[in-house]
């Protein structure tokens, strides 16, 4: 006979955009809930994200529909996505959100102008109008708890997808990150951590969930319950009508990166917290798993001596390749990708295999010249500041490919074919400048599309910095059906068993919709598991 040290309706392992957000519903539906989340902060990636929502079928902007959002997310999918569940996400993305606002702090207002990522496909919106962003939001709401929401250390702030994010949506990033105001994927979870503090859940922080423990009755096989290691012991907790894992991918654990993704993955841009428990634990009950090669790619630049709880930190890159005045070229020299299109995308390029060859894009060099550094900046370096002694530079672009160990011929062949098309303000070999998307992360100040990325490499000194390809967390897991309930091998779901957000399999597949592509269907599929939960029969104690 197991003993338990506590006993609840319902466990939610982990707190970021999924894990509230079903802690949150479940508590709704009149079950009570034990959080535990790994770190000592909670909110997860979902914290230190743009905190943006892809919710493609919301009334919230005109001309939306179940239909067009379905063609869009097929045409990218290569097959690879689950129709039905697809379907699911697409149609249940309102109802979430007007639950989540209702039950919480949180508001949402639509990302006035922020394109689909691939907004040319059948069913796409040039235009935007499918993301939601939360409002900037008081801390001081959240009281005792306003310093305990995840973040990035405050060195190189202005280098990543968070700080990008919050530049694009015009919050200055000094501004929001002091005082009690903050924005971005903060104000998300910390509008959502009042929602679930108000429905009476305290999170228990440093707990992480380590071993489901089976229900061993022949009448109602399946989970019952949960074993947690917190920093005064192990506890087990029994969860009578379900667990929830919403504890994230498995990014930072190299062993399971090496088995499962389809190609190099060389840096998490992520908490370092995802080294896939939530996997192992559905494993050892039988989870059926899949879209097990994919993750939310981007590439990525390791800056020497920055860390994070004493790894090696990875830092997106978007502004910097986007803007005019820089391209990204392989050790041949040779330009392989259109630097600005959305960075989910970029991984095939960085994953092309020469037989002979390898991974003859991997690494990449972003290479730029003194007039881009001049008027942008540049990976943290102010404009017209000094710059780091990592970046390699030279007067002369065959000095800059001795610097960098670039093929000279190549690079000089490249740039010099570069700026003929800059000159015709088009790119004849990958079409940059020619999508609505390619544009929004440019110059503000250019004057047509192209206009905004395109700009000639004729400046010196020229600069050269080293780029790979990263992920912002992984995108397999444990199938599950539309309420979230993982699926054994067999196909039948798991008693008791559920999962949301990156702890799940994907259910867009290979599509990246846009904006928030990852949060809404977290946020989704953590709603509709904590309803399931919450409606679950009970388990007799």
């Amino acid at each position: 006979m197991q003993e338990w040290d506590n006993t609840v309706d319902v466990v939610v392992l982990g707190t970021g955009g999924a894990g509230l957000t079903a802690a949150l519903t479940a508590a709704v539906g009149g079950a009570s809930v034990a959080l535990y989340e790994k770190s000592g902060t909670v909110g997860g990636t979902t914290a230190v994200s743009g905190g943006i929502a892809w919710i493609p079928a919301h009334d919230r902007a005109p001309g939306l529909t179940v239909e067009a959002a379905l063609d869009y997310l097929r045409a990218q999918s290569f097959g690879a996505m689950d129709d039905e569940l697809v379907t699911t996400f697409v149609r249940t993305g309102p109802e979430m959100v007007d639950f989540v606002e209702k039950h919480s702090d949180v508001r949402f207002e639509v990302a006035s102008g922020f394109p689909d990522y691939k907004p040319e496909l059948p069913g796409g919106r040039p235009s935007g109008g499918r993301s939601l962003s939360p409002l900037p939001y008081d801390l001081a709401r959240l009281g005792p708890w306003q310093n305990r929401i995840t973040a990035f250390p405050a060195d190189y702030s202005n280098v990543g997808f968070d700080a990008e994010t919050r530049a694009r949506l015009h919050a200055d990033i000094d501004d929001a990150t002091s005082g009690d105001i903050c924005v971005a994927g903060t104000a998300l979870i910390a509008g959502l951590l009042r929602g679930v503090l108000d429905a009476g859940i305290t999170p228990a922080t440093n707990c992480r969930g380590t071993e489901l423990i089976a229900e061993r009755s022949a009448q109602h096989p399946g989970v019952a319950g949960v074993r947690v290691e917190c920093q005064t012991g192990s506890v087990r907790v029994r969860a009578r009508r379900g667990v929830i894992l919403a504890n994230g991918g498995f990014e930072w654990d190299t062993s399971l990166v090496e088995a499962f993704l389809r190609g190099p993955m060389r840096g998490a841009v992520s908490p370092p917290n995802n080294t896939g428990d939530a996997l192992r634990m559905a494993m050892a009950h039988g989870a059926d798993l899949a879209n097990m090669g994919e993750a939310w790619w981007v590439p990525i630049v390791r800056i020497p001596g920055d860390t994070i709880d004493g790894h090696q930190r990875s830092r997106s890159v978007r502004l910097e390749r986007t803007r005019p005045r820089s391209i990204i070229v392989n050790r041949s020299g040779r330009r392989f990708v259109n630097e600005a299109c959305d960075y989910n995308s970029m991984a095939g390029a960085f994953h092309f295999l020469e037989p002979r060859g390898g991974y003859v894009n991997d690494p990449a060099w972003i290479v730029f010249d003194a007039e881009h550094l001049r008027r942008f900046g540049f990976l943290g370096t102010p404009p017209g500041g000094e710059v780091p002694d990592w970046f390699a530079q030279a007067p002369d672009l065959p000095g800059l490919a001795a610097a960098a160990g670039i093929d000279e011929r190549g690079l000089t062949s490249t740039v010099a074919a570069w700026n003929r098309d800059v000159a015709a303000d088009c790119d004849s070999e990958f079409g940059r400048g020619s999508s609505a998307y390619d544009g929004y992360w440019g110059d503000d100040q250019g004057t047509t599309l192209a206009g905004r990325t395109l700009g000639p490499l004729d400046t010196a000194p020229y600069y050269a910095v080293p780029l790979s390809v990263g992920s912002m967390g992984t995108k397999g897991g444990p199938r599950t059906d539309g309420d979230g309930r993982v699926l054994h091998v067999t196909g039948h779901p798991i008693r008791g068993l559920f999962a949301a957000g990156n702890a799940m399999a994907g259910v867009t597949g290979r599509a990246y919709g846009g904006a928030g592509g990852t949060i809404g269907p977290a946020m989704v599929f953590g709603f509709r598991a904590g309803q399931a939960a919450a409606g679950n029969a009970i388990l007799a104690d």
